[in-house]
């Protein structure tokens, strides 16, 4: 099959086209990309805001065009909606580079806020916050981008233990036993001198560990680790002690946890 030439200049920054099988070649922002195509999808760098502009194709490739929308949605974030309050809803507060999931697809190379307390992924665009329009499965967080040990990975679908399911956790671990770790923003107000009530938002995190498709909350202590894998305490108990594990960081849980998986 021959090339199917589009011509002019894209002016997008981000969508999923959708084509039958075909060998496409174009200009990108006067950047020639070429790619091959089986029944599957074009992920493109940036979200959308707007819908293209103009699109010049062959008749043929008009033809095998699917699907195109904005998958964002048309309301600002309200910047004013968390003044006054001391803290920070955010898992971060500064945009850090990540890719999202959605059922159509995956966004790399976003500019992401995680809002812990409404549960809510943010992507900035031209220094303007956005909202996926489309549901989000979940995403990643690249603090450092060439450095995957750095990434953060959330995730929805985890239920049990008190989770609904529709809560992004951090996945640690998976495998035969799995570790989530659900980050936790509550608003408290208390009153101050001089200053009245005043809101504060305050952190936390819960645990989980997944073992024969079991969900159990548990805290960063050895008694509560222990009992999860009780089946095994023995050789646990003798592992936890050689390496002098603490618990007082995750790291020591993730240890403890692949180290059971391997028996």
């Amino acid at each position: 099959m021959s090339d199917t030439i589009i011509t002019g200049r894209l002016p997008i920054h981000g969508s999923l086209l959708y084509f039958n099988n075909m060998h496409l070649r174009c200009p990108l922002n006067r950047i020639i990309f070429e790619i091959t195509i089986n029944r599957t999808q074009i992920e493109m760098k940036y979200p959308i805001i707007i819908f293209l502009s103009f699109l010049i194709v062959q008749p043929a490739l008009a033809q095998n065009v699917y699907s195109l929308q904005d998958p964002v949605s048309s309301k600002n974030f309200n910047v004013e909606k968390y003044s006054g309050i001391r803290g920070t809803p955010f898992l971060m507060d500064k945009w850090v580079r990540g890719s999202v999931t959605t059922p159509k697809g995956i966004y790399q190379s976003l500019e992401l806020k995680f809002d812990v307390y409404e549960n809510t992924i943010f992507f900035n665009k031209d220094d303007e916050t956005f909202e996926l329009l489309d549901e989000v499965v979940s995403f990643t967080l690249m603090p450092k981008p060439d450095n995957e040990s750095t990434y953060l990975v959330f995730k929805k679908g985890i239920s049990g233990a008190g989770l609904g399911g529709n809560e992004f956790v951090q996945v640690l671990l998976e495998g035969q036993v799995g570790l989530y770790k659900l980050p936790v923003k509550q608003l408290s107000e208390m009153s101050e001198i001089n200053a009245g009530i005043v809101k504060t938002f305050t952190n936390s995190s819960k645990y989980y560990i997944s073992k024969n498709k079991q969900l159990q909350f548990i805290k960063l202590s050895k008694a509560d680790v222990l009992n999860v894998l009780s089946d095994k305490q023995d050789k646990i108990q003798l592992y936890i002690d050689e390496k002098k594990l603490s618990f007082r960081k995750e790291a020591d849980l993730v240890d403890v946890l692949k180290y059971y998986s391997s028996l």
